[in-house]
């Protein structure tokens, strides 16, 4: 038997049993009776500007933290607000779980002009998420909350929605809240094992490419262990930086692009093997990576598996459980290989960087990764910078470089460290945003004052949108039009929050202003102006 408690006690008795320990939202007055139940909850709660900030706040934090992120967040404008960084999360492979509440049951969806009436809401939802549902009495709320948790960490990770309605929400009803049972995660087929073994002793060289599931599944050291073994470079996806520390002898980061030294290696290896990575078209420039005739594809996913390049052999498993059987029966057959030297493989990388798109920026680059710990947090944007900071910026561990990767949101950057800084209060956490992308979601610079979080928020200042200006500069004969930003003051705008506010000038003025606000118990805000021909 339950306990006999209101609906909006329901939700946070069973998040407090799922684990969680923060969650971010703006109270509105359909989830006053969640707020309410949250006042006598060891739960924290982030307050955002803006649903949309909240969004990106639990994801942060759970790119940061590998631990599901949760947002709080009321009918319909909410849900439409918070759909964005939601879609962000479903793209890119992140666990987060949206609680939201809606108008009665009986009013739902029947657009009677009560507040915040939504056509559709589960419908908004459905479109984002991996699964969603509606609880229609309180001894639902857990289980439906259970089930979200199971969905998110079950198999390919990503977002759910569990709606809560205002009668719900007030009822009392018989509540069970029962702690989640361990979901272990799916190991390979031993002859998959086997197979993916004789293969690989077959093969003359091995080339590795790691994507995000290799960082979410913690295959690192299991990836690191092959490249050595076989001698086999190891490239990723944005995603997938940090499956390999990129200082690592065998490391080729996210250095491919067409005409790339890179290339050397894919063409000359017979055997890629690829770790929880979707081979998308932005990361192969819509599949014109040249991968070898034999590929063998480790993904938790069976539908990802094909979708992009057509396997040899897929394995559907956990990557790093699979990397794991793999390095364990190599070493038990006693195979290993020299695929490439360490010595060739930094020509290539040191080539590959050299001419890599973006390269004349590189001593930006150098500033932020001499300032940041080698542990350290960069959360990037969609902005000119963060898009060299994805060939160029090397990436020591997991879970240490975001990038909206897959939906392309502008505005994730500041939020989401605001999430990463939550989960991982100890690390130097650096947002770096365009001046353009940061009007998005500047408004969270408030919540980064009001929990007085040591953010360094370096904004790229060059007025203008300008990877949209130098598209229409190539493909449009320079005919310019709605790309021209009039920018605040930055250094201004820091002042009216009460933080501090510096103009870097140049890289080493950047990086001693990260180093500066690193140690600091506020936000930042470096405006460091910039300029990219078009």
């Amino acid at each position: 038997m339950g306990e006999r408690i209101k609906g909006g006690q329901a939700v946070v008795r069973a998040l407090e049993a799922h684990g969680v320990d923060v969650v971010f939202g703006i109270p509105g007055v359909h989830t006053l009776e969640i707020y309410d139940a949250l006042r006598d909850s060891p739960i924290r709660h982030i307050l955002a500007r803006h649903e949309q900030g909240a969004g990106f706040m639990a994801d942060g934090y759970a790119r940061a933290s590998g631990r599901p992120g949760v947002a709080i967040i009321i009918t319909g404008p909410g849900i439409t607000n918070v759909a964005t960084p939601i879609g962000e999360a479903y793209s890119d492979s992140v666990p987060v779980l949206v609680v939201s509440a809606n108008v009665e049951q009986q009013w739902a969806g029947k657009m009677l002009g009560h507040l915040h009436d939504l056509k559709d809401q589960l419908g908004v939802m459905r479109a984002v998420t991996k699964w969603n549902d509606r609880a229609t009495t309180v001894s639902a709320v857990p289980q439906l909350i259970a089930e979200a948790f199971r969905e998110m960490t079950t198999g390919r990770p990503r977002p759910t929605h569990v709606e809560v309605p205002l009668d719900v929400l007030r009822a009392f009803g018989e509540a069970e809240v029962t702690p989640p049972e361990p979901i272990a995660p799916v190991a390979p087929d031993p002859q998959d094992v086997q197979r993916a073994v004789d293969a690989i002793e077959a093969a003359e060289r091995v080339v590795i490419y790691a994507g995000g599931g290799a960082v979410a599944s913690g295959a690192h050291q299991a990836i690191t262990a092959l490249a050595e073994r076989l001698g086999a470079p190891v490239l990723t996806s944005i995603m997938g930086k940090g499956s390999i520390a990129e200082d690592h002898p065998m490391a080729l980061g996210n250095l491919w692009e067409p005409g790339s030294p890179v290339e050397e290696v894919l063409r000359s290896a017979d055997l890629a093997l690829v770790f929880g990575s979707k081979l998308g078209a932005q990361d192969t420039e819509y599949q014109r990576m040249p991968l070898p005739s034999t590929i063998v594809r480790v993904d938790i996913d069976p539908e990802e598996i094909g979708r992009n390049y057509t396997p040899t052999q897929a394995i559907v498993a956990d990557a790093a459980l699979t990397a794991r059987a793999l390095v364990e029966h190599l070493a038990a057959r006693g195979v290993s290989k020299e695929g490439w030297t360490p010595v060739q493989v930094a020509d290539i990388r040191q080539r590959a960087r050299a001419v890599a798109w973006g390269a004349e920026q590189q001593p930006y680059i150098d500033a932020l990764r001499s300032a940041i710990p080698r542990d350290g947090i960069l959360v990037t944007d969609m902005t000119m910078m963060s898009y060299v900071a994805c060939r160029l910026y090397p990436v020591y561990e997991p879970r240490t470089f975001f990038f909206p990767a897959g939906y392309g949101t502008l505005g994730f950057s500041l939020p989401a460290a605001i999430g990463a800084k939550i989960a991982r209060p100890d690390a130097t956490v650096v947002p770096i945003v365009g001046d353009g992308g940061f009007q998005f979601t500047m408004q969270e610079v408030a919540t980064a004052v009001q929990f007085r979080l040591g953010l360094p928020i370096v904004i790229f200042n060059d007025s203008t949108y300008t990877a949209v200006k130098e598209a229409q500069a190539r493909e449009f004969d320079r005919r310019f039009i709605a790309v021209d930003l009039v920018n605040p003051d930055y250094v201004k705008l820091a002042d009216a929050y009460g933080i501090p506010g510096v103009r870097a000038e140049s890289p080493d003025a950047l990086a001693e202003a990260i180093r500066a606000a690193a140690q600091r118990d506020l936000p930042t805000i470096i405006d460091t102006p910039i300029h990219f021909e078009y």
